[in-house]
């Protein structure tokens, strides 16, 4: 909860300093005299350039902006919790089933307690059905934490994928809406309409599909990463789970 309303802060201090550098870039506009000759082309800065960009794609780019903001705090949240040692940490099974076969069951659940990975929760269920003769029964409870905590680390990651799907619908959606915008031009000039207003029309209902496209793609990228490494870290947990209970309840 606190890393969403953090994401959601970020995206509004974001959309409202762009807000900010759009109107000081029109105020610098109009505070300049009539006769005086405007800057040449080649003193246009980048964010100038920016602020013109992002002042052609109208409302729909704060709303692109936003969905960057929650990917990227989305990628960098799951890029420091998703690591091998909040999943399958080296060594751990090792040391569980020395303690288990002592006997030190208390020592098993405070280094649970003190591990907290996903490894870790599943001894916990593992060890509230220490006393049974079943190992069928143990596998079952333990596959099926397994997955209960795959499919939680998946919805954390649920975020990213949003980002990546809205980010070109929003896009495209600024872009038809600039297009009718085109076309009206179009029919209130008529014949005599210039291809240089229909033109510059176009170009301002590009720019949000341009940015669309250009959130949609690295969290595409950054998703996939995190998927793969997910799922190698879920193989990696079955075979951990499965030495587990063959180690502490088949062999007993």
């Amino acid at each position: 909860m606190k890393m969403k309303m953090m994401i959601l802060a970020l995206a509004f201090a974001g959309a409202v300093s762009m807000q900010k550098v759009c109107a000081d870039d029109q105020s610098n506009a109009a505070a300049t005299p009539a006769g005086e000759v405007a800057a040449a082309p080649n003193e246009v800065t980048a964010l100038d350039q920016f602020a013109i960009f992002w002042r052609q794609g109208g409302l729909t780019m704060y709303f692109i902006a936003a969905l960057s903001i929650l990917g990227i705090g989305c990628a960098l949240e799951r890029f420091c919790h998703l690591g091998k040692n909040r999943t399958v940490p080296d060594g751990f099974t090792a040391e569980v089933i020395s303690l288990w076969k002592a006997g030190k069951f208390d020592d098993v659940a405070a280094l649970c307690r003190d591990n907290n990975s996903m490894l870790a929760r599943v001894v916990e269920t593992m060890l509230q059905h220490k006393d049974s003769k079943d190992y069928q029964e143990v596998k079952l409870f333990a596959e099926d934490k397994v997955g209960r905590e795959l499919r939680l680390e998946n919805r954390k990651a649920a975020m990213l994928s949003m980002a990546a799907t809205l980010a070109p619908l929003l896009g495209l959606f600024g872009t038809v809406f600039g297009l009718l915008g085109a076309f009206g031009t179009v029919a209130a000039m008529g014949e005599m309409g210039d291809a240089s207003v229909l033109a510059d029309d176009i170009g301002k209902a590009l720019a949000t599909t341009v940015a669309g496209l250009a959130v949609s793609m690295p969290c595409l990228f950054v998703f996939g990463l995190i998927k793969n490494r997910l799922n190698l870290y879920a193989v990696l947990l079955e075979e951990e789970v499965a030495d587990l209970v063959n180690q502490l309840f088949v062999r007993k």
